[in-house]
């Protein structure tokens, strides 16, 4: 991995073959004491597994995905869920006859390269549990 700050808040992440994608970008806000973040990239990605969920059964259907693919868009968020960082990203891919699929990326190692532009927030917004929806989602105050 290697990366670059543009300013305290904008980094250039370029990741290795064999990076897992989604743990490094936690591991990354982890190591920067980043709480809150957007997160977009582009890259491959080898033998992913993506998740679509139902609003009905309250649950996470998931697809693996055999080979090499092609991240044609990488966009997620970084909150607090208590201590934890909770890493949300969601990534369209391609294969090679240029089939697209796209949900939550569940798990996926860079296979060439990933290239992500992340940006910090000086915040520290977390998650909770909405038992309505079965997801936990972000806990913004109220507005009048």
């Amino acid at each position: 991995m290697q990366y670059a700050s543009l300013n305290e808040h904008n980094f250039l992440i370029k990741l290795e073959p064999g990076d897992d994608i989604a743990g490094f970008i936690g591991r990354f806000c982890l190591d920067h004491d980043i709480t809150n973040a957007t997160v977009q990239g582009i890259g491959s990605v080898d033998s992913p597994t993506l998740a679509h969920y139902s609003i009905k059964s309250k649950q996470f259907q998931e697809v693996s995905f055999e080979g090499i693919y092609e991240i044609v868009s990488l966009l997620g968020n970084v909150s607090l869920q208590g201590d934890t960082r909770l890493v949300h990203v969601h990534v369209t891919i391609t294969d090679p006859d240029m089939h697209a699929f796209g949900g939550h990326l569940v798990h996926g190692t860079c296979s060439a390269t990933a290239e992500l532009v992340l940006t910090s927030y000086p915040t520290k917004f977390t998650k909770k549990p909405n038992d309505k929806i079965g997801l936990s989602v972000w806990d913004l105050p109220s507005q009048p």
